[in-house]
């Protein structure tokens, strides 16, 4: 389960103090939180973007703290959700990333002119923004990007970049940790940043233990976490009738683990951890639950 991640060096704070609002996302209920203050937003992500469009109606002004570029792609494409589309063709991961940033480029043209750092990975090594609006707002001049923060001083925030500004409300957009308070962490074979399990849901250790919704994947949606859900009933259900089906995956899950990243070099950041291709990974899933079916 998540809980808030807090942005360093304080993991609850950031270094100085801030006599304004400092809030998590998890916070977050509607823009009228914002109205007539100013605001700024740490962290680009979805749920950071997500945010910052909504503040832009409501707040005085809105600025977006970022640490490094991102990859943003339009909600709809051609009237469709982005993440309906390809897939058809399945191209190798280096040829699927130049051709993707290309057409990327067609429909939203390069972010660092509306002033955010150009990404130093490859498109899909982290997970893209699926924004619309932000991109818009910024042209329009409702948003405006600002570097990484250094300090806070009362309402001041000093950004390393040797510039400061002044706020009334900081929303940090600085993701979740992944949390299990009712469990040992050892029991979930947690190594690094995360557990390591058999296609992200099976302990390699105990075979009347599966963990449920722990991947991340662009545009896994809710049916890749139906699809895990079928898979561990099918599961337990082959394992409480002793089938050999069930004997197998038991022995399959020790390792070693199938490679679910589809060729991407994924970023070593905590979020990533967890992270998964979609099509690989729902591939790896339907194919364990067809042999328990």
């Amino acid at each position: 389960m998540p809980t808030a991640r807090w942005p360093s060096p304080t993991c609850r704070s950031f270094e100085g103090h801030f006599d304004g609002e400092l809030l998590h996302t998890a916070a977050y209920k509607s823009a009228e939180m914002f109205r007539g203050k100013r605001v700024l937003v740490v962290g680009a992500g979805n749920s950071g973007c997500d945010i910052a469009v909504d503040a832009v109606h409501a707040a005085q002004s809105v600025d977006i703290s970022v640490r490094r570029g991102y990859y943003f792609v339009p909600k709809y494409v051609f009237g469709k959700p982005a993440d309906t589309l390809g897939g058809k063709v399945k191209l190798p991961a280096w040829l699927k990333q130049k051709v993707d940033s290309t057409v990327l480029g067609w429909f939203t043209g390069d972010p660092s002119r509306y002033g955010f750092p150009k990404p130093d990975y490859k498109m899909y090594e982290s997970h893209p923004v699926v924004n619309s609006l932000v991109l818009h707002h910024l042209g329009h001049g409702d948003l405006h990007v600002k570097g990484d923060i250094a300090r806070l001083d009362g309402h001041t925030v000093h950004f390393k970049d040797g510039s400061a500004k002044d706020y009334d409300l900081i929303l940090c957009a600085t993701g979740y940790r992944l949390h299990y308070p009712f469990m040992d962490v050892k029991l979930l074979n947690w190594q690094g940043m995360s557990p390591q399990l058999y296609l992200n849901i099976f302990s390699p250790q105990f075979d009347n233990l599966a963990v449920m919704g722990m991947i991340e994947a662009s545009g896994i949606g809710w049916q890749g976490r139906y699809e895990q859900g079928e898979l561990v009933a099918r599961y337990f259900k082959a394992r409480d009738a002793g089938s050999a089906a069930a004997a197998a995956l038991c022995r399959a899950k020790v390792g070693p683990p199938p490679d679910l990243s589809g060729g991407y070099r994924y970023l070593k950041l905590e979020r990533m951890a967890y992270y998964v291709h979609k099509d690989t990974y729902r591939a790896a899933v339907r194919a364990a639950s067809a042999a328990l079916a």
